[in-house]
């Protein structure tokens, strides 16, 4: 009878904390504000679309295809659009809810094994309210306000790190195994992060230094094994317009978003020097050693004069995303034990604070569309507006052209074209200029698009023509105070939709 009861007060326990942490997701959601079809999401739902209709965006599949070839994302996504049979958007807001709920989860299995049960509490609430910190320079957040592969990756790295802090080797592979085929650069890390936190926990401090340094070591070799390698013109052009690859190109306050980080883990770990065999004190040693290795990389390799750019675009800082979240949880829960102390009143006062000015950011961010852009609402942005009447009526076929820059275009609010209209177009400076800097066979075709593409709101038609006609566009996307005779069946305040051509 006891057994039975323990057994149901264990459920209700675990079902209670599930409720919690799905109360947390939401109002994460409200805070960090939720775009499907913004930045990254851009390459990623387009990916979606392209595994439902593979034949829908013509010539541009190939800068669509070239990230979701390497992963089961997008026919994951896709497989839940045809099972529910509910509109895209309405399963990325699921699939985002569901992503942060997940995160959470993976944050508290591992907060509980290093602080006490309150305090991982305080874990989780840092990590739910900070999920769009920047970091450091690295073009990543802690987890984006819509839906890519890092969706699914962040969170079950966070799941592989827990099995491993139990030594469960079985678990710990089948979650370092999904996170590959999700993401497979992030799936290396974690699988480099894990095997630092095992060394940890052993105390094999050999083994720890010497998995510290291989990554130098392979890096090197690689580096050198690329001495005769040529790159075109055009890839050096692609690969150095992402400037985040490169420590000599990020600002200070960058640089102090890699070393702040690593002090304040280092002072945790000198606090607790007595018992480096605690949990919390090996996952702050793993993170040392893979911040200490992945800054030796990239500062010896990733160089915008370098022979190479491979070591650049395999981006070795971003194991750093596995460093903050650990950094937020420590710092949740140090807040909590000892100054929060499950008092409401410093609750209320600490998150008081934080909330408003991460969700003011998030508001900057995308001043012209909805905090929450939800399956059933009519858009405000005048760009998202033109991509849906596209969406709905132009013909499947086309092939249009934006200015290069559009997606940077102060009011566009990064919202992908392709990811919202489903129409093809030819290359953009911005996503597909990084498609072409990690996949240099795109980088030729991206200079020349991008190139025709530049500046075409402010040209006359006959240059316009003559630019996008070899390229066999077919309509054209301008800003509502461009100049044009061109037939333009959709206006509003913003842009015009045209048909190329008199």
């Amino acid at each position: 009878m006891d057994a039975g009861r323990e057994e149901t007060r264990t459920k209700a326990a675990g079902l209670t904390r599930a409720l919690a942490l799905a109360g947390m997701a939401m109002v994460a959601i409200l805070i960090h504000g939720f775009h499907p079809y913004a930045d990254d999401a851009g390459i990623y739902v387009s990916g979606v679309v392209l595994a439902l209709h593979p034949h829908r965006f013509g010539p541009s599949t190939p800068f669509i295809a070239a990230y979701t070839h390497l992963s089961i994302f997008s026919w994951l996504v896709a497989a839940l659009v045809r099972l529910t049979r509910l509109p895209i958007s309405a399963v990325l807001l699921g699939f985002q809810l569901g992503g942060i709920w997940l995160l959470l989860y993976g944050t508290r299995q591992i907060a509980r094994r290093c602080f006490s049960e309150e305090a991982s509490w305080g874990a989780v609430a840092m990590v739910a309210v900070c999920l769009t910190v920047p970091v450091a320079g690295t073009g990543l957040v802690m987890m984006d306000p819509y839906v890519t592969s890092r969706t699914l990756s962040t969170p079950l790295t966070l799941l592989a790190i827990g099995a491993a802090l139990d030594r469960r080797l079985p678990k710990t592979c089948l979650w370092l195994a999904l996170v590959a085929v999700v993401h497979p650069l992030m799936g290396i890390y974690a699988a480099g992060f894990v095997l630092l936190l095992w060394a940890a926990q052993a105390g094999r401090w050999r083994l720890l230094a010497a998995l510290t340094a291989l990554p130098v070591v392979l890096a090197g070799a690689l580096w050198y094994s690329q001495r005769s390698v040529v790159e075109s013109q055009a890839y050096r052009i692609a690969v150095l317009t992402r400037t985040y690859f490169y420590l000599s190109c990020w600002q200070w306050f960058e640089i102090f978003g890699l070393i702040g980080p690593v002090l304040l883990i280092a002072g945790y770990c000198w606090w607790k020097r007595n018992d480096w065999r605690r949990a919390d004190v090996s996952l702050c040693l793993a993170c040392l050693t893979i911040a200490c290795s992945s800054v030796a990389v990239a500062a010896a390799f990733a160089h915008p004069g370098s022979h190479s750019h491979l070591i650049a675009r395999l981006q070795t800082l971003r194991p750093f995303l596995i460093v903050y979240l650990v950094l937020f949880m420590g710092l949740g829960a140090v807040i909590q034990q000892y100054i929060l102390r499950g008092q409401a009143w410093r609750w209320l006062l600490v998150f008081g604070i934080l909330i408003p000015a991460i969700a003011a950011a998030q508001f900057a961010a995308f001043p012209s569309t909805s905090h929450i852009e939800l399956p059933w609402r009519q858009p405000r942005n005048g760009w998202i507006q033109g991509f849906y009447w596209v969406r709905r009526n132009a013909p499947l076929d086309a092939v249009f052209a934006l200015d290069s820059n559009y997606i940077d275009i102060r009011g566009e609010d990064t919202e992908g074209f392709r990811a919202i209209a489903q129409r093809a177009s030819i290359a953009d400076s911005s996503k597909d200029g990084g498609a072409a800097a990690v996949f240099p066979q795109l980088a030729d075709r991206w200079l020349t698009e991008s190139t025709a593409a530049t500046n075409l709101s402010g040209v006359s038609d006959a240059e316009r023509i003559k630019r996008l006609a070899p390229l066999h566009v077919t309509w054209v996307i301008l800003r509502s105070t461009a100049v044009t005779r061109f037939d333009c069946p959709y206006r509003n305040a913003t842009i015009m939709v045209c048909r190329l051509g008199d």
